[in-house]
């Protein structure tokens, strides 16, 4: 069966979303993933569909390229933020095809987290969207067991588990705990290779090679087989592989080519 592949926004940070929706079109994946929710980080530029001018120009370049939106990002509950300023882009999200949007927690307020997630799993609903959960283990859902038992507290049909295979790899998930993961909850996949190293959360390779040290599919450390064999057909493969060293020596086009190019190897010799 072949396999459905998508360039996420982190493959290549700050890029404009019709410089990604172009070169993801170049390179031969099928759809993108765009961060129009922004983090407000020092640096990162602001691609809000809101923005009307970003809104046509994203719905053009999509047309143009036949690429789909597939998911928007990032979805955060965090200290100080009321969910429901996502509405705007999860509607202008919903508007260009996408089905799903990536959610994740950063609040250690368990009963604000709770209120607000339940408000976001609504406003997905109102809009067709499925919300894909993200567990990261610097963030304050830090690991699978704790993204389903989250899921089990919300208890809406439309919240859906993501695995990151790096972060996977990093909290240690195996694949005896995926096989126990009923399909239906898995949404669709973050994939990328990494180093076998698992380091401490405040070492700095913690966050520094999940946003800017990724290795490509079968050049790393990660069981890869062992995890995707163990999750039964997801949606999708969202590769999410930013590594800033491959893109300073390839360039943008040759890295986001390369990425897809390992994966389908790697399926294809793994069957899959």
């Amino acid at each position: 069966m072949s396999k459905f592949f998508s360039l996420a926004y982190l493959t290549l940070p700050n890029t404009h979303p019709v410089d990604q929706i172009e070169i993801a079109a170049q390179c031969g994946y099928e759809g993108v993933g765009l961060r129009t929710i922004s983090q407000h980080l020092p640096g990162e530029p602001d691609y809000a569909l809101a923005n009307g001018r970003m809104f046509q120009m994203v719905r053009a370049a999509l047309e143009r390229t036949g690429v789909r939106l597939m998911d928007i990002e990032l979805a955060r509950v965090a200290d100080g933020v009321d969910v429901m300023s996502y509405e705007k882009e999860f509607a202008l999200g919903a508007e260009l095809g996408a089905k799903y949007a990536i959610a994740s927690v950063w609040s250690a307020d368990r009963d604000f987290s709770r209120v607000q997630f339940e408000k976001m799993c609504d406003l997905a609903d109102k809009y067709g969207m499925k919300l894909n959960l993200e567990f990261v283990p610097f963030s304050n859902i830090p690991g699978l067991t704790e993204a389903l038992a989250w899921m089990d507290l919300m208890d809406r049909p439309n919240v859906q588990v993501l695995v990151d295979t790096l972060h996977a790899h990093r909290v240690k998930v195996t694949p005896e705990q995926l096989r126990e993961v009923a399909a239906e909850r898995f949404g669709f996949v973050h994939l990328c290779d990494g180093p076998a190293f698992i380091p401490p959360v405040d070492h700095p390779d913690m966050v520094g090679v999940a946003r800017g040290g990724r290795l490509y599919v079968g050049e790393g450390g990660i069981d890869l087989a062992g995890m995707l064999k163990n999750i039964p057909d997801p949606p999708y493969y969202s590769i999410e592989l930013p590594n800033a060293a491959e893109v300073a020596i390839r360039g943008k086009l040759e890295h986001t080519r390369r990425c897809l190019e390992t994966a389908k190897t790697f399926f294809a010799a793994h069957q899959i």
